[in-house]
């Protein structure tokens, strides 16, 4: 029955293996090569200066972008805020009752005169005052913005101009640094394309499926990396230039300064006016108390600062998204067994029927609509094949926590949900996730300036800024047990 499913392999030929086998080298090539770009041009993490000195001219949103890998983070707004107050701009008055610990904002006009605004302050000002329609204060959760809106981006966009415009940082990926991923990337899909023009278009879709699931695995690859690297094209990446590099030495230094003089905890409703520490202290993460009154935006899930180690350091959070992660061992075990058994018994049995050596009394029944059964039953075939990789992927992986675990024993830097840093559109996550339990924790224990966060569950989970002992699986990251003890080293919130 060779002429079965003819009529998809028209447009589907079986692929030519050498030009698919070239395909995939070239693919893992690819992503080796952005991985390697990405760290090159990352930003530098330079050591505190030997000597603070003063305060330099840079505005404190500036400064927040030139202490977080050269990204502006909610940080910057709230230090923007508190600097404007400082100079007379605004009021931030103190929480209006003892059950709300939120701050209150309102215009002032008591700044000094000559004093001008940069464009990312104004707009801050303006943000304010299109918001104060009575005589009373505003209170913070009223001026919160969203990270991933239009106003954040407006604002971001200042910011980053103002700091180009001061020399302090360029553009992330010139073109030698993103020129080899293009260019490994184009020619993996015309080596792809090559692999399906000169394919065999007489060989039936179900004598040659695996060739066939390998090439869309193929495909489905060289997506995701023109994705990644597209993104590096459009998106406005920065790092510094040597200037920006001195400029947040010394910045650093001033950051160790203000900890010695316990900026961490002081409350911006009781700051005096002229004195700019508290806002050059929230734009480096250093301002817990400001952080708590004013709460004007989601804070960075990538990027945090910590003391653990006895030293403040700028650490990266990493949030995995593989198949299967945050299963217990026993149930990604059971489960890839399972599925893997009900896949390969589905798979041979829809094999047959695709071959019309099964269902016979269905030919029968449609003959005219033989080729319509047979291509419905070889599309079955497929996606057991993909549910038996997936079982044996679960099941490996499963079997590989049973016996491998780690621990580790510091604070947790950032607490989110699988909602809030997913990829997929925001009405896919918030289906996915739905009502389930479920929060990523990074840990951090001062041995590493990247952590990989593991997912816990309602049982398990442990509060931002707490200090705890944590246990996880090895691959899946699930997090089998935790114990808080209650101690804070963390420098915001």
């Amino acid at each position: 029955m060779t002429d079965v499913g003819l009529s998809a392999s028209v447009i589907a030929p079986a692929h030519d293996r050498g030009s698919l086998t070239f395909a995939i080298i070239v693919t893992a090539l690819g992503f080796l090569a952005v991985i390697l770009a990405e760290q090159w041009v990352a930003p530098p993490r330079p050591a505190p200066a030997a000597r603070a000195g003063a305060l330099r001219k840079e505005s404190p949103a500036v400064v927040n972008l030139l202490t977080n890998d050269a990204t502006v983070t909610a940080a910057g707004f709230r230090a923007t805020m508190l600097d404007l107050a400082a100079r007379g701009w605004l009021r931030i008055v103190a929480p209006a009752d003892e059950e709300d610990e939120l701050a209150r904002v309102r215009p002032a006009a008591t700044a000094f005169k000559g004093d001008s605004l940069l464009p990312h302050e104004r707009l801050v000002l303006q943000h304010v005052m299109a918001r104060f329609t009575t005589d009373r204060a505003i209170p913070a959760r009223y001026l919160a913005v969203d990270v991933r809106g239009s106003w954040w981006r407006r604002f971001r966009g200042l910011v980053e101009a103002e700091a180009k415009r001061g020399g302090l940082v360029r553009h992330r990926w010139k073109p030698l640094a993103i020129a080899p991923p293009v260019a490994l990337t184009v020619l993996a899909a015309i080596l792809w394309w090559r692999a399906l023009r000169t394919g065999d278009e007489e060989v039936a879709v179900i004598d040659s499926l695996v060739p066939r699931l390998v090439a869309a695995a193929v495909a489905v690859a060289i997506v995701v990396l023109a994705i990644r690297v597209g993104r590096h094209l459009v998106r406005r990446e920065l790092t510094h230039t040597p200037a920006g590099v001195t400029a947040t030495q010394r910045w650093l230094a001033i950051r160790q300064r203000l900890v010695e003089a316990d900026f961490g905890r002081m409350a911006p409703s009781a700051t005096q006016a002229g004195d700019r520490r508290l806002a050059y202290a929230a734009a480096m993460c250093l301002a817990e108390g400001a952080a708590v009154e004013l709460p004007l935006a989601r804070e960075d899930a990538r990027r945090a600062w910590s003391s653990v180690g006895g030293r403040a350091r700028l650490v990266r959070v990493n949030y995995p998204l593989r198949p299967g992660y945050g299963l217990s061992p026993y149930t990604a075990l059971l489960g890839g067994l399972i599925g893997t058994l009900v896949a390969l018994r589905a798979r041979r049995y829809f094999d047959d029927v695709a071959r019309q050596e099964a269902l016979g009394s269905l030919y029968d029944r449609f003959p005219d609509q033989d080729w319509l059964i047979a291509d419905i039953f070889t599309g079955l075939t497929a996606l057991a094949y993909i549910a038996i990789v997936g079982g044996l992927w679960l099941a490996l992986a499963g079997a590989a926590d049973l016996f491998g675990k780690v621990e580790r024993t510091g604070v947790i830097l950032r607490t989110r949900r699988p909602a809030e840093i997913s990829p997929m559109p925001r009405p896919l996550r918030r289906f996915v996730e739905r009502d389930r339990y479920s929060v990523f924790v990074a840990v951090d224990d001062g041995e590493s300036g990247t952590v990989t966060a593991w997912r816990s569950t309602e049982r398990t989970a442990v509060p931002q800024g707490a200090m705890a002992v944590v246990s996880a699986s090895l691959v899946l990251g699930h997090v089998r047990k935790s114990a808080p003890v209650g101690h804070r080293l963390i420098d915001e919130l």
